[in-house]
Order: C-alpha cells, then structure tokens, then sequence
C-alpha cells in the first residue's frame, strides 16, 4: 500500500509536540502511527480535558488552533 504524501498523521503531530496532547479524533484510536494520512482530514476533533468540541479556555478546537498559543495548550 501507498504512503500520502499529504501531512503527517495526527498521532504524529501529538507526539512532536506541534499540537495539543489533548486534541481527539475518532482517527486516533485506530490510526497507525506510521500511517501518514493528513491530520487535516482526521476531524471532527474534540477535547480530551473537556471532552467536547470546546476547549477549556473556551474556544473551539480545531487542527489549526489547538496549538502553543493557546493558553489550554499541553504539548508533549
């Protein structure tokens, strides 16, 4: 089987601490890590520490903000 070249997978991202640890997909628990499908298309996305779609500062979480900036954020 083929590799996409698109981005690296949402397990990957976690792990390099490029994104929220808590950030959750439905792709996260059946997703190999060295399947490389784009993270992008992982979504809809949900908070491990609030466990729904908003985050505990009050945002959304999403593949893009769910990032360093953000005051919630818990990278590895």
């Amino acid at each position: 089987m083929l590799k996409s070249s698109a981005g690296p997978s949402l397990n990957v991202l976690i792990s390099t601490g490029q994104i929220c640890q808590s950030i959750r997909s439905k792709k996260l628990f059946y997703q190999a890590e060295e399947d490389a499908s784009d993270a992008r298309n992982a979504g809809p996305f949900w908070c491990g520490r609030t466990q729904s779609a908003v985050g505990p500062d009050g945002q959304l979480v999403g593949f893009d903000s769910c990032r360093a900036s953000r005051s919630c954020c818990r990278t590895a």
